[in-house]
């Protein structure tokens, strides 16, 4: 039962991570905040009940969901950004499109996606056309333009905040911590029964 809780807990805060990006921005704190007790609530009843290795194992899962409660926010400042600007591309030929808009949407993203990759002296010199762009795409609000380039400020675990287009690095581990976790757990249940 209170392996069970444990990953319910975790998969929950998860969950909350996802889908912080379409969480109005004053709500996204408390909400992770209410999700992250749960899973330290949860793993103080697999510390008293569980074995050593699975409590280890659960050590691993609980430093996992504190680097995810840590990325959270501003991973979702960020991820909310790439859908906005994504959503005010051309909605027709990119390629050919005039609209300025438009164009600084794709420039605003392109900036964020390759951010954290940059030289200090590259992101220096960009800083003044993130700023611009973003603001010039029209898809963010003032407060979000400015939420942006707090984040832009500092690029430590950019990748993993940004997450991946196509595979999400910081999910990935946490994926795998967790899988690892749920052999170990149902493998000192066997150990029980046998």
């Amino acid at each position: 039962m209170a392996y069970a809780e444990f990953l319910g807990a975790v998969d929950i805060l998860v969950r909350m991570v996802t889908e912080l990006p379409d969480v109005p921005t004053a709500a996204r704190r408390e909400l992770l905040n209410q999700k992250a007790t749960a899973v330290v609530e949860a793993r103080a009843g697999v510390a008293v009940l569980g074995p050593p290795i699975v409590l280890s194992q659960a050590e691993e899962v609980a430093k996992q969901c504190a680097k995810l409660e840590k990325l959270a926010l501003r991973r979702a400042v960020l991820r909310s950004a790439i859908s906005a600007l994504e959503a005010a591309w051309c909605p027709r030929n990119a390629e050919w499109c005039r609209d300025p808009h438009h164009n600084s949407a794709y420039v605003a993203w392109e900036l964020l996606a390759e951010w954290g990759r940059l030289e200090d002296e590259e992101r220096w010199e960009k800083l003044d056309l993130l700023e611009f762009t973003l603001q010039e795409s029209h898809a963010l609000e003032a407060e979000q333009v400015r939420q942006v380039l707090d984040v832009a400020n500092s690029v430590a675990h950019w990748d993993e905040m940004i997450g991946g287009f196509v595979r999400d690095p910081l999910l990935e581990r946490f994926q795998a911590v967790r899988d690892t976790f749920v052999d170990v757990a149902y493998g000192s249940l066997d150990s029980l029964v046998a």
